[in-house]
């Protein structure tokens, strides 16, 4: 009998990306961390190569000739996510109707061919002011925010209180991915 091989979960992989990477996890407001599961041992190695080092964090922020999604990510992660097939698909910003003034993008990945993105990546440079602007549009669509020393959470109002998004947003720039987690695999969030 043949047996088929489930596929590890996509936050899995992208988890020990980030590990590997030496990004380090959003905090917690508070709540305890849930303990590891019996997929997290299953992560396959991303190359035949040893264990990388952490990526050189000190990159420059991109300007609206130079944003692009193959510049965005960690590059372990960005690894990661073509090692199974997926491709970002760079379209302007949408996000809540808001109209930044600096580099901004987005950045869906999914499968060549199909319309549907199985993860998701935004960031924008935020203007003097234009902060203040998308957290308003944000409550305006009916979400709240959670303050922690990094910045503004945007939380989704269907969300279990102190449980952060995946939207940050600081007084330089406002990021989207697709946990708090995996904020930092945004180069331009570090």
């Amino acid at each position: 009998m043949r047996t088929m091989t489930k596929p590890l979960p996509f936050f899995v992989v992208i988890a020990t990306a980030l590990v590997l990477a030496g990004c380090s996890p959003a905090p917690s407001t508070g709540g305890e961390s849930a303990p590891p599961t019996a997929e997290s041992s299953a992560t396959p190695t991303p190359s035949a190569e040893p264990t990388p080092e952490p990526t050189d964090t000190s990159v420059g922020l991109p300007t609206p000739e130079s944003i692009s999604c193959d510049t965005m990510l960690d590059p372990l992660v960005d690894r990661v996510l073509r090692s199974t097939q997926l491709i970002p698909a760079a379209k302007p910003w949408t996000q809540f109707g808001f109209e930044p003034t600096g580099a901004a993008i987005e950045c869906p990945w999914g499968y060549e061919g199909q319309p549907h993105a199985v993860t998701y990546f935004a960031w924008a440079a935020l203007g003097e002011g234009e902060g203040e602007t998308f957290l308003a549009l944000t409550a305006e669509n009916g979400y709240g925010t959670t303050e922690t020393e990094q910045g503004t959470w945007v939380t989704d109002p269907g969300s279990t209180p102190g449980e952060l998004s995946g939207i940050l947003v600081t007084d330089g720039w406002v990021a989207f991915a697709p946990t708090a987690e995996l904020i930092p695999a945004i180069l331009w969030t570090r």
